[in-house]
C-alpha cells in the first residue's frame, strides 16, 4: 500500500484534532526528543498553527541516559525549533534514570513546569497509532481492565496526542518529505524492554493476519474508551468518592452494580494515592469492601486499603505511625501518649476516665502499646476487647495501656478503670496526636466504654474481660 502524501497525513491529524477538540488557541508546548515521531509532530503542528490559533513552544528534555548523544540531540531539536519559528526550552535530569518509569516521570514533570510557566493550554506529545497498539497489547498482557485497553486518550491530564491518528511509517514519511533525518535512540531497538518486543516481534506477526492491525487495535481502544468514559460518569454520579485528606469510604454507600462498584473504588484509589489499579487489584479492593468479618487490610500499589467494619480506608504506606516505647508514669506526674493525657496522683477533674490505685501498684505504673498475647488483668484477651468495642485496627497499636509489672491493668475507654486505692489515675483524649487526620471519636465516647460488659454474651462463646 502506498504511503499517503504529507498533505493527506496532515489532513488526517486535522480531522482527528477537530473530532476530539484537542487543539485550542493559545500557547502549546510541543515535546520534541528528536526522533521521527516528535519531529513529525512539530512539522504537523507548524502546518496547523494558524488554523487552530496555536503559539508553539518546543520543549526538549535530556534524561542523561545517553550522555554522548545529548548535545547532538539538543542541537537537532534547536534547529528544528528555528525551522518552525518556535522558541525552545531545554531541561536536564538531575541524574540518570533508574528505569523507564523514572525517566517518564522526570520528563513529564519538566514538560508540565514549562506549560505552567507559559500558561500553555496543553503539552503535545508524538504518540502514534503504533504506540497506541503497543500500549493496548501490553495492558492486555498484564491483565488490565477496561481502562487499560482504552489505551492512551487524545486528551488527558493536560497532555494532547494529535498523532494517534497516524502511524509511525507516516511520521517517517513526513520527515523524508521535509528532507530531515531524525535522531535515533538505540534503546528503541533493545529487546530488553517489553514495548520493543511487542513492536519488533508481536505486531509484525499480527500484521501478517491483518495488515491494518494497528488501525484495528486503535479502533478497539477508542470503543473501549467510550465505554470507560460512560462508566466513569456513572461512577461520579454514584458518589462515594472519599475526601482526599481522609480517604474514608462508607461501604454502605457503594453502588450495588459490580462493575460500577469496582470503578468507584478504583477512582477513589487513584484520587487518594495517584496510582492506577489493574483488573486483579481492582477486584481485590472490591472484595475487601464487600467483606463483613471485622477488620482486614490489603497492600496495593501506592498504599494500603483497610476495611474496618462499616468503613473502607485508603491510605499511602507513610501514614502509619509506630507506637511510642513504654513510658514509666511516676506518682504526681502526667504523660502524653498518641494524643492521650494520662495522670497519676493528680487532680483528675475534667478527665473522661478516672480510677484509683493502691500505693504499691502506683509506684510501678508503665504506659505502653499492646503486645501479642496481652490479657487484661490476667483474664480476657485484650484482642477480644478491641474487637468487641470495634476499635479500628490502625488505632490498636497506639492505644494506651496502663500496666504494672507488664500486666495490663487498664485500657482507658475500653475497660473499667482500676479502683484498688486512693492514688487517683485519669485519662482523657486531648488531641495534638502525631497521627494527624485520624478519627479518634471512639475514644472519647463514654457510652462506648466497656461495651462488651453491657451486652449479654452466649454461654460457651468467647468472653471479654471481667
Amino acid at each position: 500500500m502506498a504511503t499517503p502524501t504529507p498533505r493527506t497525513i496532515v489532513s488526517r491529524v486535522r480531522g482527528f484534532a477537530r473530532r476530539h477538540g484537542i487543539l485550542r488557541p493559545g500557547p502549546l508546548v510541543v515535546a520534541v526528543s528528536g526522533g521521527a515521531d516528535s519531529t513529525a509532530l512539530a512539522l504537523v503542528l507548524s502546518e496547523l498553527a494558524d488554523e487552530f490559533g496555536l503559539v508553539l513552544h518546543v520543549a526538549h528534555f535530556d534524561h542523561r541516559a545517553r550522555p554522548r548523544a545529548a548535545a547532538a540531540d539538543a542541537a537537532f531539536v534547536a534547529d528544528l525549533a528555528a525551522r518552525i519559528g518556535a522558541p525552545i526550552r531545554v531541561g536536564r535530569a538531575e541524574r540518570a534514570p533508574k528505569g523507564e518509569d523514572e525517566a517518564r516521570e522526570a520528563r513529564y514533570a519538566f514538560l508540565r513546569r514549562v506549560a505552567g510557566d507559559l500558561g500553555a493550554t496543553a503539552v503535545a506529545t508524538g504518540h502514534t497509532m503504533d504506540d497506541q497498539a503497543e500500549t493496548v497489547l501490553l495492558h492486555l498482557t498484564r491483565g488490565s481492565g477496561l481502562a487499560g485497553v482504552a489505551g492512551m486518550r487524545p486528551l488527558r491530564d493536560g497532555i494532547v496526542r494529535p498523532l494517534l491518528a497516524i502511524t509511525r511509517a507516516e511520521t517517517l514519511a513526513l520527515c523524508r518529505a521535509a528532507k530531515i533525518r531524525p535522531r535515533e535512540d538505540p534503546t528503541n531497538r533493545s529487546l530488553r524492554f517489553s514495548r520493543n518486543r511487542v513492536r519488533a516481534r508481536v505486531l509484525p506477526e499480527l500484521a501478517k493476519i491483518n495488515p491494518q492491525v494497528r488501525a484495528a487495535i486503535a479502533r478497539f481502544a477508542e470503543a473501549a474508551a467510550e465505554v470507560d468514559d460512560r462508566l466513569a460518569r456513572a461512577a461520579a454520579d454514584a458518589g462515594s468518592l472519599p475526601d482526599a485528606s481522609t480517604g474514608v469510604i462508607d461501604v454502605r454507600g457503594l453502588p450495588g452494580d459490580e462493575a460500577l462498584r469496582e470503578r468507584v473504588l478504583a477512582d477513589a484509589w487513584r484520587q487518594v494515592t495517584g496510582k492506577t489499579l489493574v483488573a486483579r487489584q481492582r477486584a481485590a479492593l472490591a472484595a475487601l469492601a464487600s467483606s463483613t468479618d471485622g477488620s482486614r487490610r490489603i497492600d496495593l500499589p501506592g498504599g494500603v486499603a483497610r476495611r474496618e467494619y462499616g468503613e473502607l480506608r485508603l491510605a499511602g504506606p507513610s501514614t502509619s505511625v509506630a507506637p511510642q516505647p513504654p513510658v514509666p508514669l511516676a506518682v504526681r506526674s502526667s504523660l502524653r501518649w498518641h494524643g492521650w493525657r494520662i495522670t497519676l496522683g493528680m487532680d483528675t477533674e475534667g478527665a473522661t476516665y478516672t480510677g484509683g490505685l493502691d500505693g504499691a501498684t502506683a509506684s510501678r505504673i508503665v504506659v505502653r502499646a499492646r503486645r501479642a498475647g496481652d490479657r487484661l488483668g490476667g483474664g480476657g484477651k485484650l484482642q477480644d476487647l478491641f474487637v468487641d468495642a470495634k476499635v479500628p485496627v490502625r488505632l490498636r497499636d497506639v492505644w494506651p495501656l496502663v500496666t504494672c509489672d507488664d500486666v495490663v491493668l487498664w485500657a482507658p475507654g475500653l475497660s473499667p478503670a482500676p479502683s484498688t486505692g486512693p492514688v487517683a489515675i485519669g485519662a482523657q483524649w486531648v488531641g495534638d496526636d502525631p497521627t494527624a487526620g485520624e478519627d479518634f471519636s471512639v475514644r472519647t465516647d463514654p457510652e462506648r466504654q466497656v461495651a462488651s460488659n453491657r451486652e449479654a454474651r452466649p454461654r460457651g462463646g468467647k468472653r471479654g474481660p471481667r
